[in-house]
């Protein structure tokens, strides 16, 4: 279960708090914000800390929630991922009263929810969007068929397989280790060019 209660401390100034403690946060720029901000206002009303100064959005995410999810790691070219780990990482959080700049500030939306933490698989799947509107199509990694991790295409294999027995057979690329755990019976098997 996703415990989305946390709320910012109430005292005047910002304060800077470890990521991966209370929550874990994602960090990019205004421009993938701003294409985000269109697909969530009105769906995922959780907040955000804009920081003009650097022109950087943080959503803060229950912790170890993000653990073993694909969409993070294909987003790494634009998106940062601020959990525990072997290097502590500190995030300004504005006191829940600041809403507006010129400083750090938390951006809610006009049918807000009042939760301050989002839910880490559909913010990553909005933000996954929100690269390709800003960055174009080309912009992401391929994700392997089967485990949604970066596929290089000289490790990658495409096949016609089944993924389940009930799906018609379609085209898959994916790591040639996905391939044989998952025992694909291909009718064809191809290095990828």
């Amino acid at each position: 279960m996703i415990g989305l209660g946390w709320v910012p401390p109430s005292e005047e100034g910002v304060m800077l708090l470890p990521a991966g403690c209370q929550w874990d946060a994602v960090r990019t720029s205004a421009a993938i914000a701003d294409a985000a901000f269109q697909i969530l206002d009105g769906t995922e009303n959780c907040a955000a800390i804009i920081d003009p100064r650097t022109s950087s959005t943080y959503w803060l995410l229950p912790p170890g929630e993000t653990a073993g999810f694909a969409h993070w790691e294909r987003l790494g070219r634009y998106v940062t991922l601020l959990a525990a780990g072997s290097r502590t990482h500190y995030v300004g959080v504005p006191p829940s009263h600041r809403r507006t700049g010129p400083g750090l500030h938390w951006r809610i939306t006009g049918e807000w929810s009042g939760r301050y933490l989002a839910q880490p698989y559909y913010l990553g799947a909005v933000l996954t969007s929100a690269v390709f509107f800003a960055h174009g199509p080309g912009a992401l990694p391929t994700p392997c068929a089967l485990c949604e991790r970066e596929l290089q295409p000289k490790e990658s294999v495409t096949l016609t397989a089944r993924r389940t027995p009930t799906d018609p057979p379609r085209t898959l690329t994916v790591h040639p280790a996905c391939a044989r755990t998952a025992r694909l019976r291909a009718s064809s098997q191809e290095p990828r060019p």
